[in-house]
């Protein structure tokens, strides 16, 4: 009797593999045999699930998107850290090196690529980091509500930390030690937010 699989469980399950290659080899240096062979089944299996190397990108990408999100709204919900504590639990979250955690490097790769065309995945890419700079601001307005952080522009201040989280992403690959230091730099910045 022919085994019975679960067609949405499998691609979710080709997805989650396929974005730990991705987030290692990069969206370019990724094809679909290393995908294949990460998820031990051939090429024309991943095509009954897939048309190509693009489609499983962008289900990734929505897929990786969307966790980000849930982390960063449960950071926000956590009533156990200040509104400082909160911000920097964030930008931890984004700028943190696990291993070969590179999401938040394949994101940025991503999005330099994208900019240059209009499409779905360049719109849940703006979208991802509209949202995350409204999470920040009203993180920022709360904290000025309960006089814990100081009166400052909060629009201004959650584009800083944003560009702040990019640009430390991207220096991150070059010099490690550095990247520390710059993150607590940063530190020492949200420190003097408070009142």
């Amino acid at each position: 009797m022919p085994k019975i699989v679960d067609y949405e469980e499998k691609k979710k399950e080709i997805i989650k593999k396929a974005k730990l290659v991705f987030e290692k080899k990069g969206y370019y240096n990724t094809n679909l045999s290393h995908i294949s062979n990460k998820c031990g089944m051939g090429r024309t299996t991943i095509y009954q699930y897939f048309k190509n190397k693009d489609e499983i990108f962008y289900h990734t990408l929505g897929s990786t998107l969307e966790e980000i999100k849930a982390e960063v709204e449960g950071i926000k919900a956590n009533n156990d850290l200040t509104f400082i504590e909160k911000l920097q639990e964030i930008v931890h979250l984004l700028t943190k090196e696990n291993g070969n955690n590179n999401t938040f490097i394949l994101l940025v790769e991503i999005w330099l690529v994208l900019k240059r065309e209009e499409n779905e995945t360049l719109e849940k890419l703006r979208s991802y980091s509209k949202d995350l700079k409204v999470v920040i601001n009203d993180l920022i307005i709360e904290g000025i509500n309960e006089k814990e952080i100081k009166q400052i522009d909060s629009e201004s201040m959650a584009e800083t930390i944003y560009n702040f989280i990019e640009t430390f992403t991207l220096q991150r690959t070059s010099n490690l030690q550095e990247a520390r230091r710059r993150l607590d730099s940063f530190n020492v910045l949200l420190d003097g937010l408070r009142v």
